[in-house]
C-alpha cells in the first residue's frame, strides 16, 4: 500500500475494511483482501508485482470526479475511484469504468435502467446549475472572456501528468491541437487555458509559448459554468475539463484518449478499438459519476450517494458566497484566530489578522476590501471611531455554539458574520433584522424550521449545551406558575446595546417583582457567572432575597424552561429558547426575537413592523443567519448535522463540563490548544 493512502480521511469507509497495513507479513490471502496503490504512480508497479506473486488482487485508487471543496492534500475527499481492473485515465488497458460502459461488467445493467439514467440526468443538471466540478475551488469570469461569444477553448495540461502518457498525448499532439483549433476558428476567438501553476513558473505546460507566438490569448485559473454558455467548442488532450464541458452542452474534440472519448459523444482524433458501445451523454455521466466512484460524507463519515455530496457542496458554496471577500481581522484574540480562518475560508480569500494597535497605525494603507471585528467590543477602544467610515463586518457566536461555555475556550460550532451590524445591537439595523423584516420564507423553509424545533426540544439543545439531567427535584414548582428571570453577564454587550431603561439583573428582578408581587419568581444566573468566569453584578445573593423566591444555579436551562410558565429577560437568548417551548416571554430590552409579535415587550420597535411566526423566526435565526462548521473536518455543515455532533460530544465529555478546581483549568488549557489547531 502506498504511504499516502493511509492518510486519507475515512479510508476504511471507502474501502469497507477494518484496517490498512503496510506490513509485508500480512501478504497472504487469509488476512489480506487486496493490495492498494494510488493510480499509476511508480509505486503502483511494485504493488502490481506483489499482487502477482502473492495471488492477492491489486486495486488502484484515484480521486473521483466530484472530489473536494478546494484543492490541497489536506482536504477531505468526498469520493474515490476503487478500480480492480485498471484506472480510468490509462487508455493502454481496460478499466472498470470502460468495462461498465462497454457492457461487460454486471454494473452495466444499470445503464439500461430508465429511472437510473433519469436520476443521473437530474444530477448532471444539478452539477451544471450549481457550477460543481471536481475540486470546486473558487473561480471567476476571466477578463479575457468578458463579452466574448462563440469562442473556442484549447485546454493545456502540465508536463508529467500521468493521464497524458497513458492517454496518447505528447507535445506534438498538443501543438497539433492548437493548430487544428485555429483552422476552425479565427485567432481572436481561440483561447488557451493553462494551469495557474504554469504562469507562476511552478509547473511547465505545453502551449503557453506557442500560443503567444501565434497571437492566441492565454488565460489561467478556473472557468465558471456561467462563461461556458458562450463557448462553442473545447479542445482537450485528456483533461476532465472536457467531460465537464460536455455536461454544459459544449462540443468537445479529443486529441488524446480520455475516459469519456470513444463512446459517440465527442469528436475523437485517436479512436480506441476496445470501446465498441455507443453511449449517450446521460449514460456516460451515470457510469462515471454514479457507478464508478464511491462517496463518503466528510461530516458524518458514512458512505453516501452523490446527491448527499451535491447538497454538502451547495452548503459550502453558500458559505463561500456569504464570506465573498477578504478581510482584515482586527483585535481578534489569538486562540480564536485559527477557527476564524476556517469560517472565513482563508485559503480562498486570503485575509489577515492585525492587532488593534497595528491596524490603527496602518489604516491608511490600502488592503483587503473589508474589516472584521468581534461583536461590539471595539466600542471600548479608539478602533470604533475608525470603523465608522470603513466597510466593516462583525462576528459573533451563533445560537448553537458548543458543548460547554465559550468562556472555557471551547471552540464554536456556529458563528455569525454580519455586514450591517450584529444581532444583539438594537441601536442600528443588522443583517438578522433585515432578514426578519424582508425575507419571505418558502413552504420548505417552514417545514425545515418545524422539524428543527422538534429536534431542539427532543435533544434538549441550547446555545451552551450542558450535561443531561435525567432526574431533578421539581417539587418546588408543583402547583406554582413560576416566573423565570434570566440573569445575564454584567456589562454584557447585548445589555449595553440591546437594553433600554433596564440594563442590570438587579433592576430586572425589581421590575418583575413589582409587577408580580404574588407570583413565584425564580432567578437563574448566567452559566458564566455560576462557573466563576464572569460577574452578574450581584455580589451577595442574600441581597436579592426579597426580589425572588428561589435561585437556580445548577438546573439546566432546558429544565428551567420546562418547569416555569413565564420567562422574563432583558435580552437573553434564553427568551428565544423559551419560545420554542411555547412559553410566554416578556422582554425588557430589545433582543433580536422581540418586536415580531411573539413576545410581550416593554420597549417599542420602530424598524420591526412585520409579524412573524415562530417557524419563520427559527428559520431565519437558526438556519439562514448563522454559519455552522464541523470541527473534525473543517467543512461547513447544516444545523441538523451540528445538533447530531453536539449530542455525540455531550455524551463523550459530560463529566468534564462540571469540572472544578485544577481539572477545570486543565480542560481550559485543552480547549485553547484545540482552538489553536482547529480543524487542522
Amino acid at each position: 500500500m502506498s504511504a499516502g493512502i493511509g492518510k486519507i480521511a475515512n479510508i476504511e469507509k471507502f474501502l469497507d475494511i477494518d484496517r490498512l497495513s503496510r506490513n509485508p507479513r500480512v501478504l497472504n490471502r487469509s488476512v489480506c483482501r487486496a493490495i492498494y496503490s494510488w493510480g499509476s504512480k511508480p509505486y503502483s508497479s511494485y504493488s502490481q508485482y506483489l499482487a502477482s506473486v502473492t495471488d492477492i488482487p491489486h486495486v488502484r485508487l484515484e480521486d473521483g470526479f466530484v472530489c473536494s471543496f478546494g484543492r490541497g492534500a489536506q482536504l477531505r475527499k468526498y469520493s474515490l475511484v476503487i478500480d480492480p481492473v485498471g484506472i480510468y485515465y490509462d487508455a493502454t488497458q481496460p478499466s472498470l469504468l470502460e468495462n461498465i460502459l462497454n457492457g461487460v461488467d454486471p454494473l452495466s445493467q444499470k445503464l439500461s435502467d430508465e429511472e437510473f439514467i433519469k436520476r443521473g440526468k437530474r444530477l448532471m443538471q444539478s452539477l451544471t446549475e450549481q457550477n460543481i466540478s471536481k475540486y470546486n475551488h473558487i473561480g471567476s469570469m476571466p477578463r479575457e472572456l468578458e463579452g466574448v461569444t462563440g469562442y473556442a477553448l484549447v485546454v493545456d495540461q502540465t508536463v508529467g501528468d500521468q493521464s497524458l502518457r497513458l492517454g496518447g498525448m505528447d507535445e506534438a499532439r498538443f501543438e497539433a491541437m492548437l493548430h487544428y483549433a485555429l483552422g476552425e476558428f479565427p485567432v481572436e476567438k481561440v483561447f488557451v487555458k493553462v494551469h495557474p501553476l504554469v504562469l507562476t513558473g511552478q509547473k511547465q505546460g505545453y502551449l503557453s509559448t506557442l500560443a503567444k507566438s501565434l497571437g492566441v490569448a492565454v488565460i489561467s485559473g478556473d472557468i465558471p459554468a456561467t462563461s461556458m454558455h458562450h463557448c462553442s467548442r473545447v479542445y482537450v488532450g485528456t483533461s476532465l475539463f472536457g467531460m465537464e464541458a460536455l455536461q454544459r452542452g459544449v462540443a468537445v474534440s479529443c486529441f488524446g484518449q480520455p475516459f469519456y472519448s470513444g463512446w459517440g459523444v465527442t469528436s475523437d482524433h485517436q479512436p480506441i478499438a476496445r470501446r465498441t458501445m455507443a453511449r449517450s451523454l446521460d449514460q456516460l455521466f451515470a457510469a462515471s459519476y454514479l457507478l464508478y466512484p464511491k462517496y463518503v460524507h466528510p461530516v458524518n463519515q458514512q458512505v453516501c450517494e452523490l446527491e448527499d455530496i451535491v447538497e454538502h457542496i451547495h452548503e459550502q458554496i453558500l458559505q463561500r458566497d456569504r464570506v465573498g471577500q477578504s478581510f482584515t481581522c482586527v483585535g481578534i484574540t489569538g486562540w480564536k484566530r485559527n477557527y476564524i480562518d476556517r469560517y472565513l475560508m482563508r485559503d480562498d480569500f486570503g485575509h489577515r489578522h492585525l492587532s488593534t494597535k497595528r491596524f490603527l497605525a496602518q489604516r491608511d494603507i490600502s488592503g483587503p476590501d473589508a474589516t472584521l471585528v468581534w461583536g461590539r467590543k471595539a466600542i471600548e477602544t479608539a478602533l470604533e471611531s475608525t470603523l465608522v467610515d470603513q466597510n466593516t463586518a462583525r462576528m459573533e457566536d451563533g445560537f448553537i455554539r458548543s458543548v460547554g461555555l465559550g468562556s472555557n475556550f471551547t471552540a464554536p460550532r456556529s458563528l455569525v458574520i454580519d455586514d450591517l451590524g450584529i444581532y444583539f445591537d438594537a441601536t442600528r439595523p443588522s443583517r438578522m433584522e433585515m432578514l426578519l423584516q424582508h425575507y419571505d420564507c418558502s413552504p420548505s423553509d417552514l417545514q425545515r424550521a418545524e422539524a428543527l424545533i422538534d429536534v431542539l426540544l427532543e435533544k434538549r439543545i441550547s446555545k451552551y449545551t450542558g450535561a443531561l439531567e435525567e432526574h431533578t427535584d421539581d417539587s418546588f414548582y408543583e402547583g406554582r406558575e413560576a416566573i423565570l428571570v434570566i440573569g445575564q453577564v454584567e456589562g454584557d454587550a447585548s445589555l449595553r446595546f440591546g437594553g433600554d431603561r433596564i440594563k442590570s439583573n438587579r433592576a430586572l428582578l425589581s421590575a418583575v417583582r413589582e409587577s408580580n408581587p404574588n407570583r413565584t419568581v425564580v432567578y437563574k444566573p448566567h452559566p458564566d457567572v455560576v462557573s466563576g468566569n464572569r460577574s452578574d453584578g450581584i455580589e451577595n445573593y442574600d441581597d436579592i432575597a426579597g426580589l425572588c423566591d428561589r435561585i437556580e444555579t445548577d438546573l439546566s436551562i432546558d429544565l428551567a424552561l420546562r418547569l416555569c410558565e413565564e420567562i422574563h429577560t432583558i435580552t437573553s437568548l434564553a427568551g428565544m429558547e423559551a419560545l420554542l417551548y411555547g412559553k410566554k416571554v416578556v422582554t425588557y430590552g430589545k433582543p433580536f426575537y422581540a418586536g415580531w409579535g411573539l413576545t410581550e415587550d416593554f420597549c417599542s420597535f420602530e424598524r420591526r413592523s412585520r409579524p412573524r411566526s415562530l417557524q419563520e423566526l427559527v428559520y431565519i435565526s437558526y438556519i439562514r443567519y448563522p454559519s455552522y462548521l464541523d470541527i473534525a473536518s473543517g467543512e461547513f455543515t447544516s444545523v441538523e448535522n451540528t445538533i447530531s455532533a453536539v449530542q455525540a460530544e455531550r455524551a463523550d465529555i459530560s463529566d468534564s463540563m462540571t469540572a472544578t478546581g485544577l481539572k477545570k483549568y486543565v480542560n481550559i488549557a485543552r480547549n485553547i490548544k484545540k482552538g489553536l489547531t482547529y480543524a487542522a
